[in-house]
């Protein structure tokens, strides 16, 4: 071998090296957990891309308790994708978008121990994510085909059922094992009704058991959004319905109820339209967030299941914009203050006084709220 090959040899041998190292080094950063400091004397946690902040509030005051620096999110978090609380401990959520490519993370923290664990996978939520008490589900649809899978709190994909045609399914929560979610077949050859689906979950198995046309008109078709069950009582958000015979699109504001016992279905008004996405407040309370491109407004309705009544909160009369603010998250404090994380704002938002009672700049890439 003379000068020229050895040398050449050494710089493949280096190569190869390299991309060996920057392959683990890809791996490693992809799956390893990351830590941060747990607060035993705080009403409730932000949470940033780069960092995790406590805070208490008192005397109607945000009180900053700590603000650690630490990098969770690498990517980009889709923000009308659900994110996931189970067991009054975990958040768990998917990321997507560049360093990381076609391939995303799930990313779950522990509010007990500190502890951000990551799982790169081709299965993270990119269109829909679901919930039950102890499982965390990811769904994607495109033309050719979809699935649902299934993560337990330490990110292990415990299941995944793919579909033999594609669904393009929205978000949902579930109280048990019975999963139940709604979803319009990519391929249809009809009005594209949305369907209801159920799944039962038993030992760590996703069975699919049937499906219906949520709402059948034959004059009209429905859409739906997000949805969520209680003990039978299914909730979804209407944005509105399309006439079959002159494909006209017609917007409105509605919550659709479906007792799937009784077999009751109707309709309830709200006083907006273009309702999307439904954040649970508690046991009966509901925060359901509007579309701005439809509504204009940077605005969320709150509906009570028990009661069926709804009250308007519009943010946009407090100088929230609809062309560069949003939604992020809503959590209620106490029964009678809501805390509203929208654009780079932190609000605390009284229900009874309908005002803004307090309000505080935070970082841009602040997406969540936990309340402890």
């Amino acid at each position: 071998m003379n000068r020229k090959q050895k040398v050449g040899h050494v710089i493949v041998v280096a190569i190869i090296i390299l991309l060996g190292v920057l392959f683990f080094i890809q791996r490693y950063s992809a799956s390893s957990s990351k830590q941060f400091s747990i607060q035993s004397n705080v009403d409730f946690y932000l949470l940033g891309y780069h960092s995790v902040e406590g805070y208490n509030f008192k005397d109607n005051s945000f009180e900053k308790v700590s603000d650690e620096k630490i990098e969770i999110v690498k990517g980009q978090i889709n923000q009308v994708v659900k994110r996931a609380e189970i067991s009054n401990r975990y958040l768990l959520f998917s990321e997507e978008g560049p360093p990381l490519g076609v391939v995303g993370r799930i990313i779950s923290v522990d509010f007990e121990t500190g502890k951000i664990h990551y799982n790169k996978t081709t299965d993270y939520a990119f269109s829909t994510a679901g919930v039950n008490p102890d499982y965390y589900f990811t769904s994607e649809a495109n033309t050719y085909d979809s699935f649902i899978a299934v993560f337990d709190t330490n990110l292990k994909e415990v299941d995944k059922y793919i579909f033999k045609n594609s669904v393009f399914a929205t978000d949902f929560s579930n109280d048990g094992d019975n999963i139940y979610f709604l979803g319009v077949d990519v391929n249809s050859n009809d009005n594209y009704p949305t369907y209801l689906h159920h799944f039962s979950l038993k030992n760590k198995k996703l069975q699919f058991e049937n499906k219906e046309i949520l709402y059948d008109d034959p004059n009209l078709t429905y859409f739906f959004d997000d949805s969520i069950v209680k003990g039978k009582q299914l909730y979804s958000v209407s944005g509105g319905y399309r006439i079959n015979s002159t494909k006209e699109k017609v917007l409105w504001g509605k919550v659709f109820h479906y007792d799937m016992e009784s077999g009751l279905k109707e309709f309830f008004d709200l006083d907006e339209i273009g309702p999307v996405n439904i954040i649970e407040l508690g046991e009966n309370l509901l925060a359901i967030e509007h579309e701005s491109n439809d509504s204009g407004k940077i605005a969320f309705s709150l509906f009570d299941v028990t009661s069926h009544k709804s009250s308007f909160v519009n943010l946009s009369r407090f100088g929230f914009s609809a062309e560069t603010d949003y939604i992020k998250d809503i959590k209620l404090l106490d029964d009678n203050i809501l805390l509203v994380l929208a654009g780079n704002k932190l609000i605390a938002y009284d229900i009874n006084e309908n005002t803004i009672i307090l309000e505080k700049i935070v970082d841009e890439d602040m997406f969540h709220i936990w309340l402890k």
